[in-house]
């Protein structure tokens, strides 16, 4: 799979949303879209799969997603035709990355020893907001080896302030000193 292909058809899907005003709606029709690639792993081996032809392809995906907005369903059509196929599973990711970037939305993982409520989530979605001066949009994973405290990481940038994490500094420097 090549990922910047995948992110050119994504970036003109985005472009063309933003220019007729249906964000909201291409957000949502690619939403469903990895969900139903992710549940149906048959659709992707089909996509994946040599054998099948342009025009079985393009047919089973009008037959699949023909209800979706025009570009969505023609995006997935002229990557079938310029043989993309195989970068079809990544355009849903890239397009809600471009969607969120444009509204300074940032998605990320916080990390616990149990969950957290929804307040809880929504207090470290606007602290670290505030941090990254963007809105965050936070999913809860619980790690049982976490002892106590948050790991929260958006995008590339890990804030790690669990106790096993001190302790770990904590014998760095008791070692060095």
């Amino acid at each position: 799979m090549n990922a910047s292909l995948a992110k050119r058809y994504a970036k003109a899907l985005f472009d063309l949303a933003r220019e007729q005003g249906t964000l909201d709606q291409v957000e949502a029709e690619v939403r469903l879209l990895d969900e139903v690639l992710h549940a149906t792993p048959e659709l992707m081996d089909l996509l994946t799969n040599p054998a099948v032809s342009d025009s079985e392809l393009a047919q089973l995906l009008k037959d699949s997603f023909g209800d979706m907005t025009a570009i969505v369903v023609n995006t997935l059509l002229v990557m079938v035709e310029n043989d993309r196929a195989t970068e079809v599973r990544a355009l849903p990711r890239y397009v809600r990355d471009y969607i969120n970037d444009y509204r300074g939305i940032a998605e990320g993982i916080v990390t616990s020893a149990y969950p957290l409520s929804a307040t809880d989530l929504k207090d470290v979605e606007l602290v670290f907001g505030q941090k990254l001066g963007k809105t965050l949009q936070l999913k809860n994973v619980v790690d049982e080896e976490v002892i106590g405290g948050l790991r929260v990481q958006v995008g590339y940038t890990t804030y790690d302030d669990t106790i096993e994490t001190k302790l770990t500094r904590l014998e760095r420097e008791l070692l060095n000193a």
